[in-house]
């Protein structure tokens, strides 16, 4: 896949639904994902997102933006030079993977996490699908100095592979969950999100390698936590379907979800450690835990 650079004037974009509770601005530096076809692709929300699709096929295209830097410099002075500082909060990323694999020669997301060492947000937290933000370990040692950093990691499933004709996983739970160690053990804020909970094979040692893995564990479901009523946006993907087909049928249901995640808490000890979708997501991010 070969990305399309765009030029971009603004990055830091103001939130609101889902992750307004607790963040103020989220940061897309790609647009669309070169992770598109695969297990993660089948159920992604920004598929549905005509802004950023523009009529193309989903998982064939990328652009990459241009001047991101420059524009986050710009935009966080003006937000923190006034007299009446604002407080910027960030989620990144909400609509795109922050780690593609061509992040390993464009270096989009380093170059714009080297610029916050110097203009640190209050905080930041980094949603991504794969392994690779371990990659950037050292930099973001250095910008949890400066500010709270958090590294979310989805790990939506224990299974190595799913039946066919479901997609293969673009990163094993296994590599993604020794990223969450490696995290951890560095000293950083480690989340595994288990985002959209999949099929398990076995519900509580997966919660056991994730409370070995990380700080703490979010769990959503599609029908709570794909930003629609009831589910929409993900009843309009093949993902229900193929769940069904595959005699995964109580998957779909709130009811299971909620069996999971009484079986994190007991395995997690603390109901502190374990969140649930909306408010999983935002907790804890109004009151930093340094100042900046």
């Amino acid at each position: 896949m070969e990305p399309t650079a765009i030029p971009c004037k603004t990055i830091l974009n103001p939130t609101g639904g889902f992750l307004g509770q607790g963040y103020t601005h989220t940061i897309n530096l790609y647009r669309g994902c070169a992770l598109g076809n695969t297990l993660c692709g089948v159920y992604c929300y920004a598929q549905w997102n005509p802004y950023h699709v523009r009529g193309r096929t989903w998982g064939r295209f990328l652009d990459v933006k241009e001047g991101a830097v420059q524009a986050y410099c710009t935009q966080y002075d003006r937000l923190k030079t006034s007299g009446d500082p604002k407080p910027i909060r960030i989620f990144m990323s909400s609509v795109t993977e922050p780690y593609p694999p061509q992040e390993r020669t464009l270096r989009r997301t380093r170059e714009l996490l080297e610029a916050m060492v110097d203009r640190p947000p209050d905080l930041l937290a980094i949603q991504s699908h794969t392994p690779l933000v371990v990659e950037d370990l050292s930099l973001l040692q250095q910008l949890q100095q400066q500010c709270d950093v958090r590294v979310h990691i989805t790990v939506e499933t224990d299974k190595p592979k799913l039946p066919a004709p479901f997609p293969n996983q673009a990163y094993s739970p296994h590599s993604r969950i020794q990223a969450l160690h490696t995290l951890r053990a560095a000293g950083l804020d480690s989340v595994a999100t288990v985002s959209p909970l999949l099929p398990l094979d076995d519900p509580r040692r997966f919660a056991g390698e994730l409370e070995q893995a990380c700080t703490r564990v979010i769990l959503d479901h599609y029908l709570l936590g794909d930003g629609s009523k009831e589910g929409q946006r993900t009843n309009r993907t093949a993902l229900p379907r193929l769940l069904r087909e595959a005699d995964y049928d109580e998957w779909t249901t709130l009811e299971k979800f909620h069996e999971i995640v009484d079986v994190f808490r007991r395995v997690f000890g603390s109901h502190e450690r374990v969140g649930v979708s909306r408010e999983g997501f935002n907790a804890g991010t109004v009151t930093q835990k340094r100042v900046c």
